[in-house]
């Protein structure tokens, strides 16, 4: 009992010191209710609904992958990681160095500011599917380009088909802009759920960039607030 105890009391002290760095001082969810944003958000975009298959079956189609340049400088596909079926699906742009040397998606030092996001959430790494737009990385971490994202965003798509999950986290601009079908700054499209093929989509910073611009985080905890809320998670504070 007194180990249960102290884990206890590590969790929530280290979920505190999380909170404040993010700039955080009193608990509570947002202001506006997830309900309540939801309401404003427009409508998803138009496409076909998607068709569910296995992420095994996925990822043998996609093979080791020469579709696009991206294969001639890739060590490793990325491509995601995660059960089978998660409520909860996060969504980056594209593999960093450390990602490609392992085959994993996040697991430099922005995966493991996710990692901290995820379990201040309530949640651990693998109860939640992680994936990126790009299952290659770009030579020196640049942008994707058009036609990458073009070849690859198709398996992304099936990913997400095939996990079912009830929120998608969109990390950073290029996987908000892609799944919603949308040039608007990440600045304006955060802060509000979106619908996505009947699924609620939250767009927020990626974490590399709030490694950048710590003053960022506060906005991010502000959106993983509805994503707690919309799937009525526990975070630690509160005595899971």
């Amino acid at each position: 009992m007194a180990d249960t105890t102290g884990k206890l009391a590590g969790d929530v002290a280290e979920h505190l010191r999380f909170l404040e760095e993010f700039g955080v001082r009193e608990l509570g969810v947002p202001e506006a209710s997830a309900a309540a944003v939801m309401a404003t958000a427009p409508a998803e975009p138009v496409g076909a609904a998607l068709a569910s298959e296995s992420l095994e079956a996925v990822r043998t189609d996609l093979g080791e992958c020469i579709r696009c340049k991206l294969h001639t400088t890739r060590q490793n596909i990325v491509f995601g990681v995660g059960p089978a079926k998660a409520r909860l699906m996060f969504v980056g742009e594209a593999p960093g160095a450390d990602e490609d040397r392992q085959g994993e998606p996040f697991v430099g030092r922005a995966g493991q500011l996710l990692d901290r996001i995820i379990g201040a959430m309530g949640l651990q790494r693998d109860e939640v599917y992680i994936a990126n737009v790009l299952k290659c990385r770009p030579p020196n971490n640049r942008n994707p380009e058009d036609d990458e994202i073009a070849q690859c965003s198709p398996f992304l798509l099936r990913q997400v088909a095939s996990v079912e999950p009830e929120v998608i986290v969109t990390l950073g601009a290029p996987a908000a802009h892609l799944l919603l079908e949308t040039g608007t700054p990440i600045g304006k499209l955060r802060g509000k759920f979106w619908r996505f093929h009947g699924r609620d989509l939250m767009p927020t910073y990626h974490p590399a960039y709030l490694l950048r611009n710590p003053a960022k985080k506060r906005e991010v905890w502000q959106d993983m607030q509805q994503v707690i809320e919309r799937l009525g998670l526990v975070p630690p504070t509160s005595g899971r």
